[in-house]
């Protein structure tokens, strides 16, 4: 996977699709023998976030009917992360940038040093090829277990990670959905031992990543500024620590969907309200309420005085101190031309 995100340029689509299809049956019937019980699932991972902006549409595309994971972490714990595992097993990066890159971040991202920028590039490619995908759901289908990396490592206390610990169930949902065994009456249950084990792994995991990040020591308060910065200047992302759009919250009875979308600020739970928005401007799109330069009154609704010459009933071209943004700025840009 990692030498594909590398190369996937060099195919056309149709080879890609295929390429792509037949190292994932080969990587499943590899482990097909410690496939055991009745829910044989076959889990494959992508080898970081670093090739997820290229295989991530890439698997959408040639998986549309299977269960799609979807795990991120804030900007700053990434980065440090990274960091860490640069150090220990020297990690390399195979991520395709942003396209276009905005100017802003270009001259915030040269204000880290080279493997701090490269991690945080990686990240911020990872987040914008998921929010394009979400963004395109419905051409897409792309409704993946949306889960944050805060819930599993029980990292309380941290914007959107709540203030109690429910790691365990925050797991639990997570091995429902990849084992397709979310409820217990169902013949497929998942598996006690299965849930004891992976409790185990993510304990690992938990002590070894706590050392690793605690008071992010490889991070300058100067790099955690910068950080920030960089994220505020991706437009969909604005936040380093944000919750993205359908993050499952741990419950018993979890969803893959938000229960509801919230038009709100970018910094609040998931569902900021782009559905909703999309709704209303292709509502209002059709609808005939276009109100035309300043008029501010349209549709039937309008106030319609008789025509003599037309022997008709029209609509009057009435005039108001509201403008449509959409149509024309809201004043005259002539009127703040010239100096003091």
């Amino acid at each position: 996977m990692a030498n594909l995100a590398h190369f996937h340029t060099k195919f056309n689509p149709k080879e890609l699709h295929q390429i792509v299809f037949a190292l994932s049956r080969l990587d499943a019937w590899r482990v097909r023998e410690q496939a055991l019980g009745q829910a044989r699932t076959v889990v494959i991972t992508l080898p970081g976030q670093g090739t997820t902006s290229s295989l991530l549409p890439l698997l959408q595309k040639v998986f549309p009917c299977e269960r799609h994971v979807f795990i991120y972490d804030g900007a700053i714990d990434s980065v440090s992360r990274g960091l860490s595992f640069r150090t220990k097993w020297h990690h390399g990066l195979a991520y395709q940038a942003m396209d276009p890159i905005p100017s802003s971040l270009l001259e915030e991202l040269k204000n880290l040093t080279h493997p701090k920028a490269e991690k945080l590039e990686a990240w911020m490619s990872s987040v914008d090829a998921f929010l394009k995908l979400k963004h395109s759901e419905k051409k897409t289908g792309y409704v993946p277990f949306v889960c944050r990396l805060g819930f599993i490592m029980g990292q309380v206390g941290k914007l959107g990670n709540g203030n109690q610990d429910q790691s365990e169930l925050a797991l639990l949902n997570l091995l429902q959905y990849m084992t397709g065994s979310k409820s217990s009456s169902r013949a497929l249950a998942l598996n006690q031992s299965v849930l004891e084990k992976a409790k185990m792994a993510v304990s690992h995991v938990r002590n070894t990543d706590d050392k690793d990040l605690k008071g992010n020591r490889n991070l300058s308060e100067y790099d955690r500024g910068v950080i920030e910065e960089c994220a505020f200047a991706h437009k969909g992302i604005l936040i380093e620590n944000k919750t993205l759009i359908d993050t499952v919250q741990p419950k018993a009875d979890w969803s893959l969907k938000a229960a509801k979308k919230l038009t709100s600020c970018a910094c609040c739970m998931p569902g900021q309200g782009d559905e909703e928005s999309d709704e209303e401007e292709s509502a209002d799109e059709g609808n005939g309420s276009d109100t035309g330069f300043g008029t501010g009154i349209g549709g039937d609704d309008a106030p319609k005085e008789y025509s003599a010459t037309k022997g008709k009933y029209e609509k009057m071209n009435v005039r108001t101190n509201y403008v449509d943004g959409k149509a024309m700025f809201a004043f005259d840009p002539s009127k703040f031309t010239g100096g003091m």
